[in-house]
């Protein structure tokens, strides 16, 4: 999700502590590379928070987009959903549009935090042990994170974490928006990048919002995204405003799935520069 708020003043400077840290530990986002995940043995690991802006919601489809095209048909990937904060707001439950974007392969950390850490830890740790690293992509809060990683900390206790596992984000307000102390741990022992934000072109990242909704019609009658589609505009229609902020691209009939900036970076694909591009290359016209 990428929000503007006014920043709490304690979340605030614990950013700017962590800053500091990370330019000064060499792990900040000057020291990772975009483009590095190797499909033959890296997991993904997608967070989204859905709480309280329905961006979410099309960041799912759109990532399930992703990874239903034959060029990612080999990457290993687990979602979770309700991978939220300290917000306010409404959870958006969303399991058909889950169950449509990522089949079997998704946990809910909504209904059962504890649950999905332990079957997300397994799947990770799992990876870690076979020699491929993990990359968290955080289209909401670090919260679940930091419970992730430190359940794998605990189970490999001599794995370096800041090389083998790798969080990308591209909000602000999200960082703003996760407990402090976890904020400081996924900081401190992975990989973190935070990279420019997806809401707004020319900055390093693709655009993925934009209130010209002309490809709706494209890709709700797709022969193979279609369903997905159809439940990311239903869920993203009837929880605008309603579940905490109202989104002005998707209240114009637009697409905001910013949050997929994160995806496009891990997989080398920042030569995209918008909406159009995107739907171009994985839907086609």
């Amino acid at each position: 999700m990428s929000m503007i708020r006014t920043p709490r003043l304690l979340t605030s400077l614990l950013l700017g502590l962590a800053a500091a840290h990370a330019s000064a530990s060499g792990f900040g986002p000057a020291a990772a590379v975009s483009g590095q995940f190797q499909p033959e043995q890296d997991l993904l690991v997608a967070n989204f928070d859905s709480k309280p802006d329905p961006d979410d919601l099309q960041a799912i489809a759109a990532l399930g987009t992703m990874l239903q095209h034959e060029r990612f048909s080999e990457v290993d990937f687990l979602a979770v959903a309700g991978a939220y904060g300290i917000q306010g707001g409404s959870y958006i439950a969303a399991p058909k549009l889950f169950k449509l974007a990522f089949g079997n392969q998704w946990v809910d950390a909504h209904g059962d935090r504890e649950a999905a850490v332990k079957a997300a830890s397994q799947r990770a740790i799992k990876t870690l042990k076979d020699g491929g690293d993990v990359w968290l992509q955080e289209a909401g809060q670090s919260d679940f994170s930091a419970m992730l990683v430190k359940a794998i900390r605990a189970e490999l206790p001599a794995l370096n974490s800041k090389q083998r596992i790798h969080t990308v984000q591209h909000s602000t307000w999200n960082e703003e928006q996760t407990t402090p102390e976890d904020f400081l741990y996924v900081r401190e022992y992975t990989d973190y990048s935070k990279i420019p934000d997806g809401n707004g072109g020319g900055n390093g990242t693709p655009s993925f919002n934009n209130q010209d909704g002309r490809w709706w019609t494209i890709v709700t009658q797709h022969e193979q995204l279609g369903a997905l589609w159809k439940e990311a505009k239903r869920l993203s229609d009837a929880n605008n405003a309603h579940a905490g902020y109202d989104n002005p691209t998707i209240a114009a009939g637009g697409f905001d799935f910013s949050d997929t900036v994160e995806a496009t970076w891990i997989f080398n694909l920042n030569q995209l520069k918008d909406t159009d591009d995107f739907f171009a290359t994985f839907v086609g016209e």
